[in-house]
């Protein structure tokens, strides 16, 4: 998939933001576009207070979708991987967007762990890493027990403590 484009003038993120935990909100948020130079709201989408995205077909027929049929949008903080037929994925944040698809695989927080999941928005495989890093030559390094350390002052987090160990593109540990 391509890039989404982020508009002009959008502030500089970190380059890594784990505050993307599907928080719970206390009133509906509005969803923006990803997929236009203007970052407009997407009328007929909003992210509900309980942290559920609902998205109208009216909203669905006005996004751009790549070849794979996926487009990105935004609500609250949150980045979220869109499919024609409505589906959805909230995934990271990486690099002031959406974490990117390598070797076909996104990583999504779901309920406090790191998953893999295709351009179908399907998992790989179960959900089960404290973080996982993005896949690079059919193999990933993930962790348990580690967490987010203390920001630099560029706003990057590096991931502290734990154990560390390599997986293959099902989610087997490697030696």
């Amino acid at each position: 998939m391509t890039r989404p484009r982020h508009a002009a003038g959008w502030p500089v993120a970190a380059l890594l933001s784990l505050a993307t935990a599907p928080a719970i909100a206390l009133a509906d948020e509005a969803c923006y576009r990803m997929d236009t130079d203007a970052f407009k709201i997407l009328e007929g989408c909003k992210r509900t207070g309980d942290g559920r995205l609902i998205v109208a077909e009216t909203a669905l027929a006005q996004l751009e979708y790549d070849a794979d049929g996926l487009t990105a949008i935004i609500a609250g903080k949150q980045h979220y991987y869109l499919r024609r037929d409505g589906r959805n994925l909230p995934v990271i944040t990486y690099d002031n967007g959406p974490d990117y698809f390598e070797e076909g695989l996104t990583r999504a927080l779901v309920d406090g762990r790191i998953g893999y999941y295709d351009r179908q928005l399907q998992p790989a495989f179960a959900a089960r890493f404290d973080w996982g890093w993005p896949f690079k030559d059919g193999i990933a390094e993930v962790c348990q027990g580690c967490a987010p350390g203390k920001p630099d002052p560029g706003g990057h987090t590096a991931i502290e403590g734990g154990k560390h160990y390599r997986i293959d593109r099902q989610g087997n540990i490697l030696p």
